[in-house]
């Protein structure tokens, strides 16, 4: 079937939405990106948003899928759920003419959850920067483009937390300076998008502030810190993050769980040993068994590539 009488079946609502006929619109490209464009708006808006649901949740499901020019072309769609949700599915995007179609979304759009969306997608490039993985002039655009929003008063905060979460990988003093900013404001929001940005930015100096907050009443700031601790990999951070475990909070709990995978090492793999065989809840085993096994596979792979340099 071609993608124009695809369309047009999709704008029929008496049609039902399978994941079959869906994957006729991964890798759309060249005149078919034209066609695509030019029915979409013939889609009634519920059909358009109920399209859209379902590529994410297909694009999870099998990521050899490739629903790029359905999302970018979603961007303009009128509907603001419809455009956040096109962000969503272009969070992963490593294309660097994702770029600037998010921060156009960003500093234009009028919706607050869409500005919202952008800036947090605009995170992956900020990492990709930081990993040299961008060429200068993108990495200064992504760089200036949330440094602008961060900076904007009369944005909500739910914009500028996102902001300083996505700009947190870029290690400026100008980017130090906002993430002591958020996590001094008072603000619940703000102080845990500090922690997050504390943790991206894989500066192990915030590491004592990170442990303080492990301790806090709120169980968003514990989540925050228990994650900002696995990413800033401070081994010194594990034996609070084994009490951690057990928190009353399962989400806590989990993201503790986490970090002590990703922090790894003997200490981390006795943690996990232990709380595979002993834990008492089956959802933390199966989670501790499988951060072990990630473990014991990444200290395979390096064994076998010290062997094969000796």
């Amino acid at each position: 079937m071609s993608i124009s009488s695809y369309l047009a079946e999709l704008a029929d609502v008496e049609n039902e939405i399978s994941s079959a006929g869906l994957t006729q619109l991964s890798g759309v490209f060249g005149p078919d990106e034209l066609e695509l464009e030019e029915a979409w708006d013939g889609i009634p808006p519920e059909r358009r948003l109920e399209v859209v649901d379902n590529l994410l949740q297909l694009s999870e499901d099998n990521v050899d899928l490739d629903f790029y020019a359905v999302f970018c072309n979603a961007l303009e769609d009128e509907e603001p759920s419809i455009r956040e949700r096109a962000v969503f599915g272009l969070w992963e995007s490593e294309d660097r003419r994702t770029i600037p179609k998010l921060i156009k979304r960003l500093e234009s759009d009028y919706e607050d959850t869409v500005r919202a969306a952008a800036a947090l997608g605009l995170g992956n490039f900020s990492e990709l920067a930081c990993t040299n993985k961008l060429v200068q002039r993108d990495a200064e655009r992504v760089y200036q483009a949330l440094l602008s929003s961060l900076e904007d008063e009369d944005e909500p905060v739910e914009v500028r937390r996102r902001a300083l979460e996505s700009v947190g990988p870029f290690l400026t003093d100008e980017v130090r300076d906002w993430i002591n900013w958020g996590y001094k404001s008072g603000d619940p929001f703000l102080r845990q998008s500090a922690l997050n940005a504390m943790g991206r930015s894989c500066d192990e100096s915030w590491l004592p502030l990170v442990l303080i907050e492990m301790d806090g009443d709120d169980p968003a700031i514990r989540f925050e810190a228990a994650t900002a601790a696995g990413e800033l990999g401070g081994v010194e951070a594990l034996p609070r993050l084994s009490e951690l475990v057990d928190d009353t909070d399962s989400e806590v709990a989990m993201a503790a769980m986490r970090a002590i995978g990703a922090i790894g090492g003997p200490q981390a793999k006795k943690i996990l040993g232990a709380l595979s065989t002993d834990g008492e809840a089956d959802q933390l085993k199966e989670a501790a068994s499988d951060a072990l096994e990630t473990i014991e596979g990444e200290d395979s792979d390096f064994s076998m590539l010290a062997h094969e340099e000796e």
